[in-house]
C-alpha cells in the first residue's frame, strides 16, 4: 500500500508554506540525492525571498566535494548531511550582513538522499538524512525507507521531511511524519532524531569568525567549559567566562576526535614535568574545512568528559583560532602539547597561506612568549631546525608509551568498531 503522504498530489500545504515565509527564519538550502522539489516549492507561490537566501544542489560528487570543500567518507550519511548544513550555515551568515536581521534567525539546511534506482543492487538501502545548522543548535533526522515505493513517491517523502526540518525551526506546524511512515503490512518507517544545542558564547565564535574573513585576528574568541559541570544540553552552567584565562599555562590543542589513550599519556607527561593542568583547546573552525557541529562538538567534549575527574585535567576551551600564530594571540605565556606531524609543519609558511616568512613566525612565538613540548612518534621522522629549540622542547621516546600509530588511523578503527555488527 502506498501511504497517503506520497500519494496526495498537494505536495505541501500552501498555507504552511506562506507561514514560513511570513517568520523571520532565512535559510540556505543546499541538497543532493533527492527532494529537492522542495525548492521549488518554497519558491512557486511567491514571497520565496523572505524565507530562502539561496539553494544549492551539489548533484554529482565533485560538485559535492567542492561544497564541502573535502571528499566526505560517505555521500549520504547522518555525518555529511551535517556537514552540508554547516556549510550552508556559513554561506547563510555571510549573505545575511547587512540584511537587517539577527544571527539567530539565519539556518543552514543540508539534506543527503539515496533514493530508489534503475537498475539497483539488490538490497541497496533508501535513506534521507537531513541535517539544520543554526546559531546554537545543530539537529538531524534520518529515514530509512523499507517499503516498495516508486522514485517519485520517495522523491516526495524526502521533500516533505525537508519541509518539516524548515518548519520546525520556522515555529509553523509540520506535517505528520514523526509518528511513522506506513510501510504496508501494519510496519512503520521511524524518523529517528538527533539534537544538540549550545549556549550563546559557544555559537557566537563561528559567527565571529564569518565577520572578518580577511582579518580574522580582530575577531578571536574563546569559550570555557568547566568538565566538573553535569552537561545539561542548552544550559549555560558548564560554560565559564575568561576570568582565569591568564592562569592558563599548559595548553593542548587538537581536534580530540575522539581524546584517546596517547592523547592522555602526553596530556598526563606535561602535567608532570610542568606541574601545571592540562587545558584542551578545540577549535571549532578549520583552515581546509567546514567548522565543527554541535552534534560533533558534544561527542568529542564526551570523550574528555571521562577524564574530568583525573589530575591533569585542567578543562577545555572552545576557540576560533584554527592556525598557531591565533593560539598563541589567546594563550601567550603558555607551553603548547604537541605531536609530530604538528612539529613539522608548525614552522611552515606554507600552513600559514604563505602569509607570513618562517623567521616572521619565530619572532611572533617569542613576543608572546610561548613554548612548544613535542612529543615524537616512531613513525615520523621530525626536521628539527636549531633556532626552534629556544623555545621547543623535545620529549625523548623513552619518557613516553608511543605505539606509532596516527590520530586519523585510531579513528578509523574507532569508526569501524561503532560500526561492526553485533552478534
Amino acid at each position: 500500500m502506498v501511504d497517503k503522504l506520497a500519494a496526495d498530489k498537494n505536495d505541501v500545504p500552501v498555507e504552511r508554506i506562506f507561514q514560513i515565509h511570513k517568520s523571520p527564519c532565512k535559510v540556505v538550502l543546499a541538497i543532493t540525492g533527492g527532494g529537492a522539489e522542495i525548492i521549488g516549492e518554497l519558491l512557486r507561490h511567491g514571497s520565496g525571498s523572505a524565507t530562502v537566501l539561496d539553494a544549492i544542489v551539489p548533484y554529482g560528487t565533485d560538485a559535492m566535494d567542492r561544497f564541502l570543500g573535502r571528499k566526505p567518507e560517505k555521500y549520504c550519511s547522518e555525518k555529511t548531511a551535517r556537514l552540508m548544513a554547516m556549510v550552508a550555515y556559513q554561506r547563510a551568515l555571510d549573505l545575511s550582513k547587512g540584511g537587517g536581521f539577527a544571527d539567530q534567525e539565519v539556518i543552514g539546511i543540508g539534506a543527503t538522499c539515496k533514493l530508489k534506482a534503475a537498475n539497483e543492487r539488490e538490497g541497496r538501502k533508501h535513506e534521507i538524512h537531513v541535517s539544520v545548522q543554526a546559531a546554537c543548535q545543530t539537529g538531524v533526522s534520518t529515514l530509512e525507507l523499507t517499503a516498495d515505493r516508486t522514485r517519485e513517491e520517495e522523491e516526495k517523502i524526502a521533500a516533505l521531511l525537508i519541509f518539516n526540518v524548515l518548519a520546525r525551526h520556522c515555529g509553523v506546524p509540520e506535517i505528520d511524519l514523526l509518528d511513522g511512515i506506513e510501510a504496508g503490512e501494519g510496519k512503520k518507517e521511524q524518523v529517528v532524531e538527533k539534537y544538540e544545542s549550545i549556549p550563546g558564547p559557544v555559537g557566537d565564535l563561528l559567527k565571529q569568525r564569518q565577520c572578518s574573513q580577511n582579518n580574522s585576528y580582530d575577531t578571536l574568541g574563546m569559550a570555557r567549559i568547566n568538565l566538573n559541570e553535569t552537561k545539561s544540553p542548552g544550559k549555560s552552567g558548564e560554560y565559564g567566562e575568561n576570568e582565569e584565562l591568564g592562569k592558563i599555562r599548559l595548553v593542548f590543542p587538537g581536534s580530540f576526535d575522539p581524546c584517546h589513550r596517547n592523547h592522555i599519556f602526553m596530556a598526563k607527561q606535561a602535567s608532570k614535568k610542568l606541574g601545571e593542568p592540562v587545558h584542551f583547546e578545540i577549535s571549532l573552525t578549520n583552515v581546509d574545512k567546514p567548522p565543527i557541529d554541535f552534534i560533533s562538538l558534544n561527542q568529542r567534549l564526551d570523550s574528555l568528559r571521562e577524564h574530568k575527574g583525573e589530575a591533569f585535567m585542567g578543562g577545555v576551551c572552545l576557540t576560533n583560532a584554527p592556525l598557531f600564530l591565533q593560539k598563541a594571540d589567546l594563550f601567550p605565556n603558555s607551553t603548547f602539547i604537541i605531536g609530530a606531524d604538528t612539529f613539522n609543519r608548525l614552522f611552515d609558511a606554507k600552513y600559514y597561506g604563505g602569509t607570513v616568512d618562517t623567521q616572521a613566525i619565530l619572532k611572533y612565538f617569542k613576543e608572546r612568549n610561548v613554548c612548544f613540548m613535542v612529543f615524537q612518534r616512531k613513525s615520523v621522522e621530525m626536521s628539527v631546525r636549531p633556532e626552534v629549540l629556544e623555545f621547543c622542547e623535545i620529549v625523548p621516546m623513552e619518557e613516553y608509551e608511543d605505539d606509532g600509530i596516527s590520530s586519523t588511523e585510531i579513528r578509523r578503527k574507532h569508526r569501524e568498531h561503532k560500526n561492526k555488527p553485533r552478534m
